[in-house]
């Protein structure tokens, strides 16, 4: 493997030496064809590379867009907002490579300086889902600031590939439906009349996923992880307003028996009013007599080991009924 970059899953708690994915940079790749094939509205942004700057803010290596002119910012703000201010001088498209709440941070900390935006940018996300609300409120932020926003949720499997499947298009409940992108993917047939795909198939090979992939009739949905990610969570996630996304990163955690939330750097609450922390939406959508703690940032960095190249825990210890009744729903479905 002389010459290779080895590329491991980007957030993961593995240890594992041998998890990793051999990315070959010698090795062409149509990847982006692909995916312009789909979905058409992708075609400006990949059809004429010099017209496009890629502002890579991903936590791992990717590989695939060598033709394309990039700027890789290690997540450090500055450099995102120099790479940003580069292609708005240079009249060029953006592609953001960021996962959700980094990526939403690193943006939100461009606004908050003088300066001129690209006219537009595409985010290509993945690692975790991405709340609709706070693809929303930053398509908002952005259009006020005369940047429009595309989005581009891809998922991959780190010791597999990137963008094995990807969506720009949400379901009724917000659910994005992915579509086939890598045609070395497969996916098993579904066992025991279950429509929840548990294993794929990569170049032949089978391999156990700790996601659910399950088979809809214009698509594929993913549900992720539940050890990491629970129903609940994510359904009281869409109810935060654009303020809430505004004040608070969307990290969170159990903080005796109440929600403990980080706050966006430099913004702070006051104790007096911390139990409406957040939007009468979203404190509405609470579990009865669950209560919300905001935290400041470098606190809740502090006591939960927060970092942004890790992914969020979005099942907290409030939700578990919540996801137990949607369990429930589910088995009935199939049954």
């Amino acid at each position: 493997m002389n010459g290779k970059i080895l590329s491991y899953s980007a957030g993961s708690t593995s240890l594992d030496p041998f998890k990793f994915r051999v990315i070959d940079n010698q090795k062409p790749t149509d990847k982006m064809t692909r995916l312009a094939t789909i979905f058409p509205d992708l075609q400006p942004f990949f059809s004429d590379p010099s017209q496009s700057l890629v502002v890579d803010a991903y936590p791992a290596a990717l590989g695939g867009m060598e033709a394309m002119t990039r700027v890789i910012t290690y997540l450090h703000p500055p450099t995102c907002i120099r790479a940003l201010r580069l292609a708005a001088a240079e009249n060029r498209r953006v592609v953001f490579i960021a996962q959700p709440l980094a990526g939403a941070d690193l943006l939100l900390q461009a606004m908050e300086t003088e300066m001129d935006w690209p006219t537009e940018l595409l985010w290509a996300t993945g690692g975790y889902p991405l709340p609709a609300s706070l693809e929303r409120s930053v398509e908002a932020w952005l259009a006020d600031r005369g940047c429009r926003l595309t989005v581009l949720q891809a998922y991959g499997v780190a010791e597999l590939d990137h963008t094995l499947m990807a969506s720009m298009h949400r379901g009724s409940d917000s659910h994005p439906i992915y579509q086939l992108i890598d045609p070395r993917l497969e996916l098993d047939s579904f066992e025991d009349g279950c429509s929840l795909n548990k294993h794929v198939r990569f170049q032949g090979i089978r391999t156990a996923n700790q996601d659910r992939i399950e088979s809809c009739g214009s698509g594929y949905r993913i549900h992720g992880n539940p050890s990491l990610y629970g129903d609940g969570a994510l359904q009281w996630l869409e109810k935060w307003q654009p303020n809430d996304w505004w004040n608070c990163t969307g990290y969170l955690s159990d903080r005796d028996g109440a929600i403990a939330l980080q706050q966006r750097r430099g913004r702070t609450t006051n104790a007096e009013v911390a139990i409406n922390c957040l939007s009468l939406p979203a404190m509405a959508s609470l579990p009865r007599g669950v209560a919300c703690l905001p935290v400041e940032h470098f606190d809740f960095m502090s006591h939960d080991g927060m970092s942004w190249m890790e992914k969020p825990k979005w099942n907290p210890a409030a939700f578990k009924q919540l996801d137990a009744k949607t369990i429930a729903r589910r088995a009935a479905a199939v049954a």
